[in-house]
């Protein structure tokens, strides 16, 4: 680290020669751009480092996550993703219809053994043949608790309990239905309202999604698999969260928003959505 290196000098003799066979130096002067350069470079490695903070990097680099979930890091970008969100210890996630646990896994070691990491999913064929599997996976972790719930059921979690609720690449799927044509549907305003009920005062609305050309239909991102921001935006606001920010993470400038990513080869190479709302403090 650069710095300055402060010197005692007591020996009057030799300042006094010194001024006596040369011209008088001004060491402050000569100093203080070699100060200021040290601390804006101490100022520029703070912030390269502080990009991904500790105890987030710790928790990709976990040896308990699987390998296959690994895999996925390069273009999942979890680091910047939960930085953005501002994932600390202590924390308490949901992380809604979880699957295999990606985010889940990173999560546990992120918010510390004082922290917990609910990995919700409803019940069905998808998750069912999976459940022990998953037990057996998280008990290694200490802190996720895998919760199966029904369909149409509300969360299992008690009101304002919950620090962060976790929605990664699922909205796509509230966002329309053909009864409701452009408007929000119902049911999906419902389960906002239950993402609002169990956050805590401040808590924090996370989404991830593959983001659809502006200005499409609900109809027509819908049947992309992805969703407009500025429809996620005003369905999640008018739930009663505010917009507190998003962050250009993903960003694929060969994606024209308007495919079915599964089927042109963009599976995890997709421009994708990362908001940040938040529950109002009062």
């Amino acid at each position: 680290m650069l710095g300055a290196v402060r010197r005692n000098d007591g020996a009057k003799g030799f300042k006094i020669a010194q001024y006596t066979v040369f011209p008088p130096i001004n060491w402050g002067a000569l100093m203080k751009p070699l100060i200021s350069f040290a601390a804006s470079a101490c100022m520029l490695s703070t912030a390269i480092a502080g990009d991904i903070p500790a105890n987030i990097q710790t928790a990709i680099d976990n040896p308990l996550r699987t390998e296959e979930n690994r895999a996925r890091d390069e273009d999942r970008k979890p680091g910047k993703v939960l930085a953005f969100y501002g994932v600390k210890e202590g924390m308490s996630v949901v992380d809604i219809a979880s699957g295999g646990g990606y985010f889940s896994e990173i999560l546990s070691s992120a918010v510390g053994p004082d922290g917990q990491v609910r990995a919700q999913n409803r019940a069905g064929p998808r998750i069912n043949d999976r459940i022990e599997a998953l037990n057996e996976h998280y008990a290694k972790f200490g802190n996720i608790t895998l919760d199966i719930t029904e369909p149409d059921t509300a969360l299992p979690y008690e009101d304002n309990s919950v620090d962060m609720v976790l929605l990664s690449l699922i909205i796509h799927h509230l966002h329309y239905d053909e009864a409701s044509g452009e408007a929000m549907p119902e049911s999906s305003g419902e389960i906002y309202a239950d993402f609002k009920r169990i956050l805590k005062p401040g808590g924090v609305f996370a989404v991830i999604e593959h983001t659809a050309e502006a200005g499409s239909s609900r109809a027509d991102s819908a049947a992309w698999h992805r969703a407009p921001e500025a429809t996620i935006k005003a369905d999640v606001t008018s739930a009663g969260f505010v917009f507190d920010g998003a962050a250009d993470i993903h960003v694929n400038p060969d994606d024209d928003l308007r495919n079915v990513w599964y089927e042109t080869g963009l599976r995890g190479k997709t421009t994708r959505m990362v908001h940040r709302y938040v529950k109002p403090a009062k």
